[in-house]
């Protein structure tokens, strides 16, 4: 892998040719080409993919009173909802409704 000499941003493969975006491009050999920027994706034929709806949520849950059901299974997580020096905001949602607020702790 190389970086543009005039930029600093990574060399991408076009026709035989590594180019940047500022326009700077270089010749390289195809065996250069393929040894440099040869990737291979996942080849494993077995795997699988998790659908989630809304009866098969991956979140962790935790005992609670909804407010709207009087439902007492709640899923939780947490958003850094305003600057890094603050406190996360933690939502809570019921299992039985849909309903989310957040947590007052």
């Amino acid at each position: 892998m190389e970086f543009c000499p005039n930029c600093g941003k990574m060399l991408m493969p076009d026709k035989g040719k590594i180019k940047c975006r500022c326009g700077y491009e270089k010749s390289l050999k195809k065996e250069d080409l393929e040894e440099q920027y040869h990737m291979e994706g996942e080849t494993n034929p077995e795997a699988k993919v998790i659908v989630t709806d809304r009866n098969n949520v991956a979140l962790p849950t935790t005992t609670i009173t909804c407010y709207k059901c009087g439902g007492t299974k709640g899923y939780w997580w947490t958003v850094q909802t305003r600057s890094a020096d603050e406190a996360p905001t933690n939502f809570i949602r019921c299992a039985n409704c849909g309903n989310t607020w957040r947590s007052s702790n």
